[in-house]
């Protein structure tokens, strides 16, 4: 009975899984409608703060209801999520005006990797040498993508690696903050309102007034997200994050069919073999744990699974 129950239980989690990466797909594929635009050009940093601000806004309602969520651990451990969170969504906004969603995704998948060097650093961890040859071949998976004519680096598949290397420092910030004793809507609320006020600053002086499409676009992009994280959240509290981490690589399958369908894009035999070599990567990842270095805090470094 108890295996029948958690066979349910794991494949109601994995059905999560697949409803918040679609939901962040979809909040890609706006950001990028919006990032095209020829009506406004609205900055990526400012899709960023309206994704962080309509997202703490909606969550505002349960906070006035239940005050004490409002307490806070440790404030300062906020402020590292949020600049590694922020640096990696606009980064990852910018790069999809210029190259096709799906490459932009599976670039985003070698977060792992760079979670993985941070992590040696700040968790303690030990990699095993299997691990650091699947972080090579995902790399090189990468730079598949970025040189779609080999003579030549396509500047949006850079700021795709970079985004996927503040996404890397992300899940080592995630980790440390979550030794706290917050609860999930705590760390929620301050995460984004941190990062829309960090945003708002940084994009104020270039803020367009966007015509009403676009507002209601923005407002999409942030509630769209946060229906993405309630999902991811629902998920990792009924099964464990190896098992979840393989059900978001769906997102890949997302992003080419948004991408085709509204977008008219179509991944190149090249662009193709590199989201395959990255797949390649992120799997081998997964398969592979960390060793703990004694006195660590031990959890895998396998995939970020948005929070």
């Amino acid at each position: 009975m108890s295996v029948k129950l958690t066979v349910t239980r794991n494949a109601v989690a994995g059905c999560w899984v697949l409803a918040g990466a679609l939901a962040f797909s979809v909040m890609n594929a706006f950001a990028k409608l919006i990032a095209i635009s020829h009506v406004a050009s609205v900055p990526a940093m400012e899709i960023t703060f309206a994704r962080y601000a309509v997202a703490a806004l909606l969550l505002l309602p349960i906070i006035i209801a239940q005050p004490i969520r409002l307490r806070a651990e440790a404030p300062a451990r906020y402020v590292w999520r949020t600049v590694a969170g922020l640096g990696g969504i606009a980064l990852m906004f910018e790069a999809a005006r210029s190259i096709p969603l799906a490459s932009a995704t599976a670039i985003g998948f070698t977060s792992p990797i760079f979670a993985m060097i941070l992590a040696t650093i700040a968790l303690r961890e030990r990699v095993v040498r299997r691990r650091w040859l699947a972080a090579l071949l995902g790399l090189s998976g990468a730079l598949v993508i970025a040189t779609p004519d080999f003579s030549m680096v396509s500047f949006g598949a850079v700021l795709a690696l970079a985004a996927a290397a503040f996404m890397g420092a992300e899940v080592v910030a995630v980790k440390w903050l979550s030794q706290t004793r917050d609860g999930k809507v705590t760390i929620l609320f301050y995460s984004n309102l941190a990062g829309a006020v960090l945003a708002g600053a940084l994009t104020a002086p270039t803020m367009v007034l966007p015509s009403l499409k676009i507002a209601w676009l923005l407002f999409g992009v942030g509630g769209i997200a946060l229906i993405g994280q309630a999902c991811i959240i629902k998920a990792a509290r009924m099964a464990e994050a190896s098992f979840l981490a393989p059900f978001f690589y769906v997102s890949l399958i997302y992003a080419t069919v948004i991408g085709y369908t509204t977008f008219d894009e179509f991944p190149s035999m090249q662009s193709s073999i590199g989201c395959v070599i990255i797949l390649t990567s992120a799997a081998l990842m997964l398969t592979t744990r960390s060793q703990k270095i004694k006195g660590s805090f031990r959890e895998n470094t396998v995939v970020k699974l948005p929070d």
